[in-house]
């Protein structure tokens, strides 16, 4: 099916708009500061705009069709609004804003993926009413504490990179948790992870932790990493390269439950040591 391309005036510029192979219509925008003309545009179903001034939201209540909506960039765009009507929302990206707090989303019940990478927000908050959510980023938002997310019992991916978390808490709700990234915070110790069983991937890098601890519960666990950590008793497993492989007769004290584990540290074990006998 052939592409149908074209444009429309926003704030004197022309805006790239397309429709992909399955006519959902899409929209780019690069370096705009006012976005009111966008109205015409009711069939849209994702929008893009980066490298932005915006400094208001305002201006995309017309959009009820839109199920992915990405505004990046804008040093002036310190609050969450205009979004209450975009029902249909699926994929909402806010990074590289200043925005301070999470506000005004609770209509947005169908939302999927939500990404405030970049922001100063300090504190997770109005998420309740999200339930169906199943991708959460917040990278470099100086973060101090995980809360907030009780009620996103449909969360498979949480993302918390380079914030200052210094205890992994928060997470008991979590039972269809499948990635959890922390890397890059002030963690000390392993903890808070008990529940969840659905664990696939945990990423502990660049942290503060010293011991190898409480993990025998993530009997789904494939992915581990701990690197850049002050781990002790680990002196063994440093001298036990083969290759890309790691010996596993000297990990399994450490990791001896984790059965399904195929990767610790970026280095996969060969299948003949995964499980000892």
């Amino acid at each position: 099916m052939s592409q149908t391309n074209s444009y429309v005036e926003v704030e004197d510029e022309k805006v790239f708009v397309g429709a992909n192979g399955s006519l959902e219509i899409f929209a780019s925008i690069v370096k705009i500061s006012d976005i009111k003309g966008l109205d015409k545009l009711q069939s849209l179903k994702s929008l893009v705009i980066v490298e932005c001034d915006l400094s208001s939201m305002c201006g995309l209540e017309g959009l009820t069709n839109l199920k992915e909506l990405h505004i990046i960039g804008s040093e002036k765009l310190r609050k969450i609004e205009g979004l209450e009507s975009l029902l249909n929302l699926e994929v909402l990206d806010l990074c590289g804003n200043r925005i301070e707090r999470i506000t005004n989303l609770e209509n947005l019940t169908n939302l999927k993926t939500l990404i405030f990478s970049e922001n100063p927000l300090r504190k997770i908050e109005g998420l309740d009413t999200l339930e169906k959510l199943e991708k959460l980023v917040f990278y470099e938002c100086f973060l101090s504490e995980i809360e907030g997310l009780d009620n996103l019992k449909n969360l498979k991916g949480l993302y918390l990179t380079d914030n200052c978390v210094n205890k992994i808490s928060g997470l008991d709700s979590l039972l269809n948790l499948e990635t959890l990234v922390l890397l890059n915070n002030k963690i000390e110790r392993i903890e808070g992870l008990e529940n969840l069983r659905e664990l696939k991937t945990l990423i502990l890098d660049c942290n503060k932790i010293e011991k190898i601890e409480r993990l025998d519960n993530l009997v789904n666990l494939k992915v581990l990493g701990l690197h850049n950590n002050p781990l002790k008793g680990l002196e063994r497993i440093k001298k036990s390269y083969m290759g890309d492989y790691i010996a596993l007769e000297v990990i399994s004290p450490y990791l001896r439950k984790l059965i399904k584990l195929e990767e610790f540290n970026g280095t996969r074990f060969p299948d003949s040591e995964i499980y000892p006998i």
